[in-house]
Parts: structure tokens; C-alpha cells; sequence
């Protein structure tokens, strides 16, 4: 019998990850995203399905925010949205007569990028002041202040992660994020690559599967905190590398130049350093073991498996 029963909310990169992670059983259920009304409903009745299933199977619970389709461009209407899906779903967790909240763990991915984006003393910490300068930085910090509150005013432990620039196999790539997913697409694709901010631009890039390790490491600890404990770390490999070397390290990898083009774009609301150092439970840090080397080669691997199953030709 599993020790603890854990839902993952939302399948992208993070999700799938940490679903993946642990031995323990996932409860899963589907959630039509694309019509807010209709995503809490569905929330809500998993809610209570997962209840009973919990009650039944495990004297402990965990819970998995790793939904959202928002990114730094998104307008504040659509992430405005997200925030309310997910408030919500939080109200009904307070309310859920079938859990009991001293048993279980909420934990919801928030972002480096947005929440730090208009500082500029790096290297950023648990404790540096956030200055989000775009309605996704706005959005995930009232995600951050929701699961707070819910600690505040119950016995709920909850875990607000700020992550890095998470890359790993699998990455949609339609949403505009993850360079190094596309920096690698191109190579398999042949089509050019437009980079729209400085090749000294510096970022904490993050393997999914550790980050995911990190997580439900950091998921474990918190059980053992006080009831109503509410936690914020940093999840990063805590060893930058600026936009230049990350090219250049693909270029090592395949021994070809890579097809970057130098475009001009809007990159408001991005900082240039987001370098960061984790105060809080520094020794999960250690779990973030894939080197850039490792983590793009197997994007490699990973997106020309998918080329060649889907028909796509790879370039040569």
C-alpha cells in the first residue's frame, strides 16, 4: 500500500515529470482547460473523487499545481483566468469534507522569470523582494499569495516553488519558451533559429526530470513541518549560463555551427541575469545533476526519435 497518494494538475513538461517521479500511485483526471467554468467543475469533481480514492488508499495526500499555459506574453485577461481556475480549486480544497487537510500537501509551480524580472541585484533568493514586470510575473505571484492564505487559514501544508527555465524532452514548443528545446529543433529541422536578446543574457536552466526529483524531495520534507507551514524554494541548478555558451555548447555537441539568426524583437519584461542561490533545504539542490552537455543531447535524441516516427525530415 502506497504511504502517500498524489495528484498531478496539468501534463506539460513539469507535470509529466513529476508524475513520473516517486513510486507512489497518481490519480488522474481530465480537465477541459480551454473554458474556465467548465475547468473548475471539472476540478471539482475530480476533487471529490480523489478524496474517496485518497481516504481509501493512503493515509497521506499530495497535491500537484503544475498547470497553465501563460507565458510572459500572455495578456492579463487569459492569465487572470488561470489565477481564478486556481483560486477556486484552492477554495474547494478548504471546503473538501473527504480530506483531511492535516494530512496532505499542496504544492504550485510559480517562476523565477516572472517574479524577479524587474530586479537587478542578482543572484536572487528566497528572501530577494519579487518585481514582476509583466501580467504573467502578476499572475503567478497572486498563485503564490493564494496557497499562502491557505496555509494562514488551515491546516494545510503548501510548497510555492519558484523554478528556473525548465527544458527536458517533450517541451511544447508553441508556447514561445524553452531555447534550448528550439536552439535543438533546428538542428533536426534545419530551419534557422532567431535569438531576440543578447547572447550575454544569463539563465538557471533546469533538467524537468530533476527538477521534478527536487519537488517531490522538497514535497516529503514539508510533511514533516508543522500543520499550516508554508514554504517558498527556489528550484534551480544554481549554475548559470549566459545565451552565448549555450549556443556554443550546441554547436560542440553536433560539431556544426548552430543556425542561430540575430532577430529583433520586443524582450520587455525579460531581465538579462537571473542567476539564483536557494536558502531554503540547500542540500535538495545537489538533486539537479544533469549537466547542459547531458540535457541537450538527449533533447537531441528525444526530438529526432520524434522526427523520424512522425515522418518530419531531419536535417543533415
Amino acid at each position: 500500500m502506497p504511504a502517500t497518494r498524489r495528484w498531478v494538475i496539468g501534463r506539460g513538461l513539469l507535470g509529466s515529470a513529476v508524475a513520473d517521479a516517486g513510486r507512489d500511485d497518481v490519480f488522474s483526471a481530465s480537465i477541459a482547460w480551454s473554458d474556465p467554468r467548465r475547468a473548475l467543475e471539472d476540478l471539482e469533481g475530480a476533487l471529490e473523487a480523489f478524496a474517496l480514492d485518497a481516504d481509501a488508499i493512503a493515509p497521506t495526500w499530495e497535491i500537484y499545481w503544475c498547470a497553465g499555459k501563460g507565458v510572459t506574453s500572455t495578456s492579463r485577461e487569459h492569465l487572470q483566468d488561470e489565477v481564478d481556475v486556481f483560486a477556486g480549486f484552492v477554495d474547494l480544497l478548504l471546503r473538501q469534507d473527504g480530506l483531511n487537510l492535516a494530512h496532505g500537501r499542496l504544492f504550485v509551480a510559480s517562476s523565477v522569470g516572472g517574479v524577479y524580472a524587474g530586479r537587478t541585484d542578482p543572484p536572487f533568493t528566497e528572501s530577494t523582494p519579487p518585481a514582476p514586470l509583466t501580467p504573467y510575473g502578476d499572475a503567478k505571484l497572486q498563485m503564490e499569495q493564494v496557497v499562502r492564505a491557505a496555509s494562514e487559514a488551515s491546516p494545510l501544508r503548501t510548497l510555492v516553488g519558484r523554478i528556473t527555465n525548465l527544458y527536458g524532452p517533450g517541451q511544447d514548443l508553441s508556447k514561445g519558451q524553452g531555447l534550448l528545446s528550439v536552439i535543438v529543433s533546428s538542428y533536426v529541422t534545419g530551419r534557422p533559429t532567431s535569438v531576440y536578446v543578447p547572447l550575454d543574457t544569463l539563465r538557471d536552466y533546469l533538467y524537468a526530470d530533476d527538477c521534478a526529483a527536487m519537488v517531490t524531495t522538497a514535497m516529503r520534507r514539508l510533511g514533516g513541518e508543522d500543520p499550516g507551514t508554508s514554504r517558498t524554494k527556489i528550484f534551480g541548478s544554481m549554475t548559470p549560463a549566459s545565451i552565448g555558451a549555450v549556443i556554443g555548447e550546441a554547436s560542440r555537441i553536433r560539431r556544426v555551427r548552430a543556425p542561430i539568426v540575430a532577430g529583433q524583437g520586443d524582450a520587455s519584461g525579460q531581465a538579462s541575469d537571473l542567476r539564483v542561490r536557494s536558502e531554503v533545504w540547500t542540500d535538495i539542490d545537489g538533486l539537479a545533476r544533469t549537466t547542459l552537455a547531458e540535457g541537450m543531447s538527449a533533447l537531441y535524441r528525444a526530438q529526432l526519435r520524434h522526427a523520424m516516427v512522425n515522418g518530419t525530415p531531419a536535417a543533415r
